[in-house]
């Protein structure tokens, strides 16, 4: 009994010596441990209850040429019970008011074999179920922490200095990043428990920026992360604005994003093996997206953009296919720069994937050459436009609507900044002033570079009122760095029914106008630059026909240059030819050529070149003439050669009337002040003469039984040989005219062949006489007045 006690005792002495040994023991440990990694330890072990340990100034120094830091803390403070000490080799609780870590990381961390630190094995699984069994204490409070992280070569790597606190128990482990310096709108949350599953927070201003669910599992050597991460559009601007991020490469020259909202998520799984380099990872995520950004463009209200991808990193190999991209843009409306300028608007434009587009690459590719590494495929597009309204100052609305458009992407070269664009609609519509425009078929072709932009285009017009359909076909060549644009176009456009076209879009077309045939060739060339337009057009009609009212041409021939330079001066010279105009009195084979100018201020003026035209077996000629179109005045002539009595005769289809010879003179001609006037007009017969014949109808018979003067004019008529046949022509601004006919010769066949003189004075008002030279019948009627 008494061996029995005294061992009692020394076994208590024993447990007690041990006990109060315990301080000096860990210190002792942990002293010798920390030689062993090479880190300097200061620090003071106190033990104010039974139950509890407090290390206060502990300070922990490293500094190698791989290694150097700095830990500081002030009170630390162990609860703990001896059977839990020795039994588990765990404390109840740790406790840290405060602790400072300043670490330097070694510009290009190597390990001692010169691997890259990326290369370098993990010693044990980062699982937060890991290290929750590895910390010994049932649970730890750290009330603020600071870190300050920097590197030697302050150009690569920015100081990073943040704050915060940590809490463990056995299943959570939570820390929070509470003040990160610059970045002050940012705070972080991690929250681990263990079974491997967390949740990680990013907010800015108390609002959640980016948030990630993740569940990890490790089965030697694979490190398996499935993550589910959202981002909140609205919060990017606040997070773009931190001087920390704004300082990082790609981000510095953002300076404003318009308002956004929405959400962005990526869901799938990355497979780490622990015991290769990162690189060697595979990666598999979903990545979705619906964004809407407010007026992100002053011409535009709000952008809506919907995606959903596939990203797929294999051993640095990376793949991402995108199976379907949405982008929609509301209220789209240009602005008018200059005065003058249409603005063109519509609800809705949207633009969305064909068919899914995937890109490769590799990781080591895309680290040299950057996204100019990627193998972009052809990509199609479908592009929907709700109908487009174009407004010009001073002219009425035009409406556009069109069926979805066709773009194809291909040769794309983001290193060259190359591709070729193809766009085509099948039907574009359109009314102006509420009348329908002709239906367009488009096709575009561009090749766009960062030194131009080459477009060929193709355009098919059709319209019930035009005999078939027109094909507009050219080109443009833009140049970026001067902004300088040059085309040219063709075109053949059916003229039979186009004055109905364009009378619906023009009052000013008349009615009495009708193209009955012809086609209408123009090749143009344009070039733009600085905001100021040259063009050059080559005009030509073939075989037009067109009447106006009773007047009828055939067979029109129109050529023309047209040229505009860039200071506005426009010209336009031509020539034009009429094989038969039919205006009571046949006109065959005209020809002339002419000279249009407009000054830049606008002033209009034309040229006349003398012209010619054949009329009655003769010739009529003009005289060249020069006149201001804004206040013409000028004077000129028409020669008259070779006109055919017997046809001249024959216009006025007078039963019995006949005649033979020909005819000659001019017209001089004054206009001004809008008015035209005829003084001193002469045709007259050539000195051969001629003859003219006239065989009265009953019904003129019969009036010489009332009138037996006028049997004596018949009779002189009926074979009368003329020696001079004039005929003199005044015409007065106010359209009436004098014609004073003078005949003269003799009948053999009457009265001994005594000669015959008639001067006949008639006066007529011209735009109301059809056929200013059949002036037959009024001869017959005045010499019936005159001897009734």
């Amino acid at each position: 009994m008494r061996k029995l006690l005294i061992a009692t005792a020394l076994l208590i002495l024993l447990i007690t010596g041990l006990y109060a040994a315990l301080p000096a023991i860990a210190e002792y440990s942990v002293r010798q441990a920390l030689a062993g990694q090479q880190i300097n330890a200061s620090f003071e072990l106190q033990r104010p209850g039974l139950n509890r340990i407090e290390i206060s100034k502990l300070k922990l120094e490293k500094h190698t040429p791989d290694t150097s830091f700095s830990l500081t803390a002030e009170t630390i403070s162990l609860r703990f019970t001896l059977w839990q000490l020795f039994n588990t080799h765990r404390v109840k609780s740790l406790t840290i008011e405060a602790l400072q870590l300043d670490l330097q990381l070694a510009t290009g961390s190597a390990d001692a074999t010169g691997q890259p630190a990326a290369t370098i094995p993990l010693p044990a699984p980062p699982l937060p179920s890991y290290l929750l069994s590895q910390i010994p204490a049932d649970s730890v409070e750290l009330a603020h922490y600071s870190v300050s992280i920097s590197s030697p070569d302050s150009n690569n790597f920015l100081p990073l200095i943040f704050s915060g606190n940590l809490s463990t128990d056995r299943d959570r482990l939570t820390i929070s990043v509470e003040q990160i310096e610059n970045a002050p709108q940012l705070t972080v949350k991690l929250i681990a428990d263990h079974q491997d599953k967390g949740q990680l927070t990013l907010f800015t201003r108390e609002n959640t920026a980016i948030e990630t669910q993740f569940s990890l599992a490790y089965q030697n050597p694979l490190l398996s992360v499935r993550s589910e991460t959202i981002l909140y559009p609205e919060q990017l601007q606040t997070l773009l604005q931190q001087p920390l991020l704004s300082a990082l490469p790609g981000l510095s020259n953002i300076t404003a994003l318009p308002e956004i909202s929405g959400t962005v998520s990526a869901t799938g799984r990355s497979e780490i093996p622990l015991n290769s380099r990162f690189s060697a990872a595979r990666h598999q995520y979903r990545l979705t997206s619906q964004v809407s950004l407010q007026q992100p463009l002053p011409e535009l209200a709000q952008l809506d953009i919907q995606q959903n991808s596939d990203l797929t990193l294999d051993n640095g190999e990376l793949a991402l296919t995108i199976e379907s991209l949405s982008v929609s843009g509301k209220q789209f409306a240009t602005l008018g720069k200059q005065t003058g300028a249409p603005i063109v608007s519509s609800a809705a434009i949207q633009a969305e994937l064909v068919n899914p587009l995937q890109l490769k690459s590799s990781v080591e590719k895309l680290r040299q050459a950057g996204i100019s590494a990627l193998d972009l495929p052809r990509t199609d597009l479908r592009l929907r436009l709700q109908p487009v309204t174009i407004k010009t100052p001073g002219q009425a609305d035009m409406q556009i609507s069109t069926t979805p458009l066709s773009l194809s992407l291909s040769e794309i070269s983001i290193n060259e900044q190359r591709l070729q664009a193809e766009l085509h609609a099948a039907r574009i519509e359109g009314s102006y002033d509420n009348h329908l425009l002709p239906q367009i078929r488009l096709h575009n072709r561009a090749a766009i570079s960062p030194d131009s932009i080459i477009n060929r285009f193709t355009l098919n017009v059709q319209d019930h009122l035009l005999a078939s359909d027109t094909q507009i076909s050219g080109s443009t060549t833009t140049q970026w760095v001067n902004n300088h644009t040059t085309g040219y176009w063709k075109t053949a456009v059916p003229l039979k029914g186009i004055e109905k076209l364009l009378r619906r879009f023009s009052k000013e077309i008349p009615p009495e106008l009708v193209f009955t045939a012809g086609t209408l060739r123009q090749r143009g060339w344009l070039d733009l630059a600085n905001n100021s337009i040259a063009l050059r057009m080559l005009n030509r009609t073939e075989k037009a026909s067109l009447s106006f009212d009773q007047t009828h041409l055939y067979e029109i021939d129109w050529n023309s240059e047209t040229v505009k330079n860039h200071r506005g001066k426009l010209e336009d010279t031509g020539q034009l030819k009429i094989a038969f105009i039919d205006v009571g009195v046949p006109l065959q084979n005209f020809s002339g050529r002419y000279r249009f100018e407009q000054s830049p201020a606008g002033r209009q003026s034309a040229q006349l070149n003398s012209s010619t035209v054949e009329l009655l077996g003769g010739t009529v000629t003009t005289l060249p003439v020069k006149l201001s179109l804004d206040n013409p005045d000028f004077t000129t002539a028409v020669a008259v050669t070779g006109i055919d009595l017997a046809q001249l005769i024959a216009l006025e289809q007078q039963e019995g009337l006949t005649g033979s010879g020909t005819l000659n003179g001019q017209m001089p001609i004054r206009f001004s002040e809008g008015k035209l006037t005829i003084e001193g007009g002469q045709v007259f017969s050539t000195p051969a003469g001629g003859w003219i014949r006239f065989e009265p109808p009953a019904e003129f018979l019969a009036l010489t039984k009332t009138t037996p003067t006028l049997e004596i004019a018949f009779d002189a008529l009926r074979n009368m040989r003329y020696e001079r046949l004039g005929i003199e022509l005044d015409y007065q601004p106010d359209g009436e005219a004098l014609l004073k006919t003078h005949l003269k010769g003799h009948n053999p066949d009457w009265n001994r062949g005594q000669p015959v003189d008639f001067t006949i004075n008639i006066e007529e008002n011209i735009p109301k006489l059809l056929q200013a030279l059949q002036f037959t019948d009024k001869l017959t009627k005045t010499l019936e007045k005159r001897y009734r």
